[in-house]
């Protein structure tokens, strides 16, 4: 086919300073490198101008100001995963934001797969597909699932780090990641691969066929995907049993009677260790307090069926040893399944004129499962009128009741209970009859784009194109309990012929069924199937884009051609979520998410300049001005250069201002469904003002805050009750705290400064070092505080209640408490990252050793990493570097050999490790800390055949079967799951085998 001009971002053509026989057997397949190396060591002039990754003018990469990695079509194919997410992870500085098995059982994201540059977020990291903006996979923010891109698809990915929000507008200030798309292919090509791990689960089955031709004479082509994935789900077990462990990071008092170095040896009196972690809401049912309840359907209780263990008489239930372990069987990494179309066109119309056109569908499919959790006496629901609409008082407020004690007459209590019964039976329990609740999604994804692209006016190249895209969502969120129905079923009557039915009329008319929560097993399906609430959530995004831009020389300089690039862009974000809201929600135990509909669009002009001050030095400038009909006009742009004073050696630095604009749900969103844990300021209140105690840290004293508790009406109300004469007010529990947009947001606004030196010393062939220093400062960023912490602010204030932490806060007009805080989001926060980034190449040859061998290392090493926000004492800073989520080092090592048609490469990935809290002294008890990670792969391969081509790989990931660090619940880092942080590999040791056929 004939050459056509692309103004999209196209992949570099790597030199063999570092696409080495080791490592590369095309022009594309190069270790994730800094890109102007290759152009620079082969010479590249003006005949090698191309349009890279952080730019929009056809330049010699030798002249980038800005560092640019990329990952060739053998990079991916070595890395021993078909996921995108988790390649592109493998760069330093380029961590997982939403993951599938961070996301578990996450509402609206759960099997998502986003990534972050430094640390930022996926919000503020820039995702495009061969140079154009995706449609977001997020119902709530602004977030590229790369699981829904094909590896089959793509050629290469390219990373920019640093703001780039002048050339791309906005979401660029952490940086960009571009995958890059096969095109102008002719041939057949067929990729099938299985994987297989040690453990359990985690299983691969990934096909991918790749039809390209071309016709017309060679001025066409037409190329033709598809390509399918599945992964089994991972489920805690006893192959990985670390992840059932029922333990937690905890001081051993927890454990009641049996507190004793007997039993936890090691721990000392009152210091933290590893501790028994059990749930106290059992599958039989724990009833009376800690007086009777049920353990593989045998009866205990604290009278006549204590157990044979030694505790007390009066020690009845103790969470350690009866306790559940409600671990086995959860999903570690959900199962997921991705299947994919596409179809690219390519038409040269005329000689100067092109035109392209293409489409791309997934369906992706994942589920996810966590075990039930109990409902227990004191939960809040919103009662229901017989048309499902929630009830309201004369002033409009939502009326909620509580599930109600079992009554003394309940035809069900055992003896056991009824051994320790005083009156009503209160009640704590597991559901497992209702089954797992799971997290079961849909996923469509469609993208399609056309673009006409040309040359006029000697070498300039203009383009007109457009894309749409949409998103649509669907999650099942199973097995949840209806608390109004079980509110219901749990009020029995006999039915006068010898069986029971519900008392409520109303009730029965609409299939109550009488439910039985003692003893394990003794809800029946019936029960169960009245009970059950399964929710569904729907999510549909529509994305229009529209560009016009041209890029050219403008005229000649002394030191070279003065080249510009110039557009028009026009972006339309909408998004809907619905079917999860409602009043039934708020009578269940599933997490609502309100219905949103909205949109925003903007209207952007940006410019660039490549100016050559001399042959050997250059200055970029650039600049974006947009307006959004959300935030108003935003004006982006940077400033950089690059420096050559011998072919040896290249300095460069650039400094940008880049911004992010509100996403949707940021914006427009009403309150989320959401419950926090508060403890109120007011807790302890008297009448005369004593008894309460002013949050740590603040300092506002004890008047003040009495005062301002007191002057509360429902407080009033409450020591106006006679019945709470001589009572203290106290409130410590679950509130409802709903997360809510916010429409007078404003853009968040970064700085970048990024700096380097670039080293290809000619005396040492095939060797090229590279570092580069940055600092990106974010300002003005979206965030909200805790419900605590408003709570705290409230009512520490000097100017309760005129002031915003007291808007978003409502109580009980009777009782006083707590029964609402909204946490909005606002302008809030601050971050600052710094670091250095440092890239090494060399390829050689031994003298009587066939082949070739080759290295690529490439390092990260943070400075700061913090975050500034809004503490009960004003503005805090807080540096998280050094903590387990935050290393301050890592790095990938890449070392390979390849001789004809063998090619063996061992990759290392590490991550230096850190302590769980930089706030905790290494003397304190509490202090926790885990070393670094090293994790290494093992990938082989040889070719039997070149025409046509067949080549047979196979490999090993995790070659020492590492799972990494014990990081339990208890811990910041840590969660139930025990080994699904950032340090982690759950899959163990996984053998890989596969095989191309290109005809």
């Amino acid at each position: 086919m004939k050459k056509r001009l692309f103004l999209t971002t196209c992949t570099l053509a790597m030199s063999a300073v570092y696409a080495t026989p080791t490592f590369a057997q095309d022009a594309t397949n190069g270790q994730p490198q800094d890109s102007q190396q290759g152009a620079s060591s082969a010479g590249a002039g003006e005949t090698d101008a191309i349009v890279v990754t952080g730019s929009r003018i056809r330049r010699s990469d030798a002249t980038s100001a800005i560092p640019l990695k990329i990952l060739g079509r053998e990079d991916i194919s070595e890395s021993g995963t078909t996921s995108i997410a988790e390649i592109v992870q493998e760069i330093p500085g380029v961590d997982s934001d939403i993951s599938p098995e961070s996301s578990n059982t996450s509402v609206q994201n759960s099997g998502i797969s986003s990534v972050n540059l430094r640390r930022l977020g996926s919000n503020r990291t820039l995702t495009l597909i061969d140079g154009r903006r995706a449609i977001s996979n997020a119902g709530n923010g602004e977030r590229v699932s790369l699981s829904t891109i094909p590896a089959g698809f793509v050629e290469s990915i390219e990373v920019t780090t640093g703001g780039a929000s002048a050339i791309y507008g906005s979401d660029a200030i952490a940086g960009v990641v571009n995958i890059i798309l096969k095109k102008d292919w002719e041939g057949f090509e067929a990729n099938l691969r299985y994987l297989a791990p040690e453990r359990s689960g985690d299983n691969e089955i990934d096909a991918d066929l790749t039809w390209g031709k071309n016709f017309a004479n060679g001025r066409g082509n037409i190329l033709v995907g598809a390509s399918f994935e599945h992964q089994r789900a991972i489920y805690a077990d006893s192959t990985r049993p670390e992840s059932i462990a029922a333990l937690t990071w905890d001081t051993p008092g927890y454990a009641g009677a049996f507190n004793d170095e007997s039993v936890f040896p090691g721990c000392e009196s009152g210091g933290y260790c590893f501790t028994p972690s059990l749930s106290s809401y059992l599958p039989g049912g724990r009833f009376e307090s800690d007086d009777a309840w049920n353990i593989g359907g045998v009866w205990y209780n604290d009278k006549s069926l204590l157990p044979d263990d030694g505790r007390p008489a009066s020690a009845g239930f103790e969470t350690y040893p009866d306790g559940f372990n409600y671990r086995p069987g959860q999903t570690l990494s959900p199962e997921y399944l991705m299947a994919s179309g596409a179809v690219k066109l390519e038409y040269e119309l005329t000689p100067s004129v092109n035109v392209s056109a293409s489409v791309m569908y997934t369906y992706n499919y994942t589920r996810a499962r966590s075990s039930s959790e109990a409902a227990i006496y004191g939960d809040e629901y919103a009662r229901l009128d017989a048309n499902g609409n929630a009830l309201r008082d004369s002033n409009g407020n939502v009326i909620y009741g509580e599930l109600p004690q079992i009554a003394a007459n309940n035809p069900f209590i055992p003896d056991a209970v009824e051994e320790t019964r005083s009156g009503t039976v209160s009640w704590y329990r597991r559901f497992a009859e209702l089954g797992w609740d799971e997290k079961i999604n849909f996923r469509d994804t469609l993208r399609s784009s056309l673009a006409l692209n040309g040359s006029a006016w000697g070498d300039w190249q203009w383009q007109v194109s457009g894309t749409y895209g949409t998103y649509k969502q669907h999650q099942r969120d199973t097995n949840e309990i209806n608390l109004q129905n079980l509110a219901y079923a749990l009020d029995v009557e006999s039915d006068g012929a010898g069986g029971y039915q519900c008392v409520d009329a109303t009730a029965r008319s609409q299939g109550c069924v009488p439910i039985d929560l003692f003893g394990e097993n003794s809800i029946t399906d019936d029960m169960a199937n009245y009970i059950r609430y399964n929710a569904n959530l729907y999510q549909k995004r529509e994305q229009i884009t529209g560009l016009a831009s041209a890029n050219g020389t403008v005229l000649q300089l002394p030191g070279g051609p003065l080249k510009a690039a110039a557009g028009l862009e026009y972006r339309r974000e909408y998004q809907k979520t619905w079917g999860q809201d409602g009043d039934v929600i708020m009578a269940t135990t599933s997490t609502g998410v309100p219905d949103i509909e909205a949109h925003f669009d903007v209207v952007e002009a940006f410019a660039e300049l490549d100016i050559p001050i001399t042959s050997r030095l250059s200055l970029q400038l650039a600049g974006r001005a947009a307006d959004y009909s959300t935030v108003g006009g935003v004006f982006s742009y940077n400033a950089g250069g690059s420096w050559s004073p011998s072919s040896s050696i290249r300095f460069r630095a650039q400094y940008s201002r880049s911004q992010r604009a509100p996403t949707l749900t940021e914006f427009f969103s009403p309150p989320r469904g959401d419950y926090d844990s508060v403890r109120d300021p007011c807790d302890g209140l008297m009448p005369d003002g004593s008894g309460v105690t002013a949050p740590a840290g603040s300092n506002t004293s004890t008047a003040v805050l009495a005062a301002n508790c007191l002057a509360v009406p429902g407080i009033q109300a409450y020591f106006a009750d006679p019945a709470n004469a001589g009572q203290p007010f106290e409130f410590d529990g679950s509130i409802r705290g709903p997360n809510q947009g916010n429409n007078k947001l404003k853009e968040e606004t970064a700085d970048t400064y990024t700096a380097g030196v670039v080293l290809t010393p000619k005396i040492i062939p095939g060797l090229s070092l590279i570092a580069d220093y940055y600092q990106i400062r974010v300002r003005d960023a979206i965030g909200s505080i805790s419900s605590q912490l408003t709570a705290d602010l409230c009512y520490t204030a000097d100017n309760y209640p005129d002031n915003r932490f007291c808007d978003v806060i409502s109580r009980n007009s009777q009782t006083g408490t707590i029964s609402q805080i909204i946490n909005q989001v606002e302008n809030l926060d601050s971050y600052l990252t710094e670091g250095v980034d440092v890239t090494f190449n060399y390829d050689w040859a031994i003298s009587g050793i066939p082949g070739r061998f080759g290295a690529n290392l490439i390092y990260t090493h943070y400075f700061r990493d913090e975050f500034t926000y809004q503490g009960i004492a004003g503005l805090e800073t807080e540096d998280s570097l050094g903590e387990i989520g935050k290393p301050t080092d890592e790095f990938r090592l890449k070392l390979g050999w390849s001789d004809r048609n063998i090619r063996i490469s061992w990759t290392t990935l590490y991550r230096s490790g850190g302590v769980d809290d930089n706030h905790v002294a290494p003397t304190d008890s509490e202090y926790f800390k885990v070393g670094g990670q090293a994790y290494h792969n093992l990938y082989m391969s040889y070719t039997l055949r070149n025409r046509p081509h067949i080549k047979i790989y196979g490999g090993v990931n995790n070659v020492f079967n590492d799972l990494g660090p014990f990081i339990p619940s208890g811990l910041n880092y840590g969660s139930s799951r025990n080994i699904v942080s950032a340090l982690n590999d759950l899959d163990g040791r996984e053998f890989y085998v596969g095989a191309r056929f290109r005809f």
